[in-house]
């Protein structure tokens, strides 16, 4: 079948640490960049400081992007060190353990869920940086990438917990993406260095590996816990399952986003146990498409003067992955709406 992909951007992203910033900079000449507090100063040089003792090469990257872009260093810094944050939340992700797949294989499916004016940034990143293993990432971030599989078949896939502020320092989520998909094999290896960092914001961090390993670190700025499949699957939404937050504690807004974070994760669940062990690629893009939670999210035909939140956020990609083969397979928008399309390192093809 010919696929019809909505023209992602796929850009290469190689060399040394630095090269590799200079030509991300070169790409930001228009970025805005806020002037920050001596206060925020401050703790963007705490995280900084993190970085130059545990993971120098990060800190080569950034003056290669203020190089490659003549950014005001300071105030670049404390954006890229800290991060953007949003309270808004959304994003679905599940890993399908071999037991349950047809096939024997661990299977990834993944919503993610964000702004509709970020798709003019979508884009697919090959990242091949000197020393560190290859990777291929989605993304419409300007720092990092939410979701991604590396050369060893370990993958990364972010969603959004309730906010948390900043016990101290740590590192913002596009950094811990960065870094396990840089450094790490399996699993096991991504678990180390998820939990030996500080971490700034509250996120949930879905990893999957070749050989059939799956975890959730539930990351906060206190600690990370480790959850691990149920049942056969391993799935993450926008809330701590068993750790809910009491509604009547909560703004009427923050109420609202975990109703619907528990609206997917049930929906979600409800669907995995009706396919009984039997879970293939078409399962899983089934549930990614599905509308009653909704898992497909946001209003499809959105109206340039409604500003409404549901016409403004929704699914703007989609993924299945599979570890084991080195395959994404990308529905660039709503994937009910969008083929589901193979990518791999090095090459784009049809399904």
């Amino acid at each position: 079948m010919t696929c019809q992909l909505l023209s992602p951007s796929r850009t290469v992203l190689s060399g040394s640490y630095y090269e590799i910033g200079l030509q991300m900079g070169a790409r930001l000449t228009s970025l805005e960049i806020p002037e920050v507090d001596p206060e925020t100063l401050a703790m963007a040089a705490r995280c900084e400081a993190i970085l130059s003792e545990r993971y120098p090469f990060i800190v080569d990257k950034v003056e290669g992007m203020i190089d490659g872009g003549q950014l005001d260093g300071r105030n670049f810094k404390a954006l890229f060190y800290l991060g953007d944050s949003s309270s808004q939340v959304g994003c679905t992700n599940l890993a399908v353990l071999p037991s349950h797949t047809k096939d024997g294989d661990l299977l990834v499916g993944v919503n993610y869920d964000w702004y509709y004016a970020a798709k003019a940034w979508r884009e697919l990143r090959e990242v091949e940086p000197g020393g560190a293993y290859r990777s291929l990432r989605a993304t419409h971030h300007w720092a990092g990438s939410p979701d991604g599989l590396n050369e060893e078949g370990l993958g990364i896939f972010l969603s959004v917990l309730p906010h948390r502020d900043p016990c101290a320092a740590g590192l913002a989520w596009h950094l811990i993406t960065d870094l396990v998909l840089d450094n790490c094999r399996d699993v096991g290896e991504a678990w180390d260095l998820i939990t030996s960092v500080p971490h700034l914001a509250a996120f949930n961090y879905l990893l999957a590996d070749a050989q059939g390993q799956a975890a959730l670190a539930e990351a906060l700025p206190d600690g990370v816990v480790c959850r691990e499949a149920s049942e056969g699957f391993l799935l993450a939404t926008n809330h701590l399952p068993g750790r809910e937050e009491d509604e009547t504690t909560l703004s009427p807004a923050h109420a609202r986003r975990q109703r619907k974070s528990l609206a997917r994760y049930g929906r979600v669940t409800e669907l995995l146990e009706l396919a009984d062990r039997q879970i293939d690629q078409g399962t899983l893009e089934a549930v990614l498409r599905d509308h009653q939670a909704p898992v497909c999210r946001g209003n499809h035909d959105p109206l340039p003067e409604d500003t409404s939140f549901d016409n403004v956020f929704g699914t703007i990609w989609s993924l299945v992955v599979k570890p084991g083969k080195g395959q994404m397979f990308l529905a660039w928008g709503h994937p009910c709406r969008t083929d589901y399309c193979k990518q791999e390192l090095g090459q784009a093809e049809a399904a």
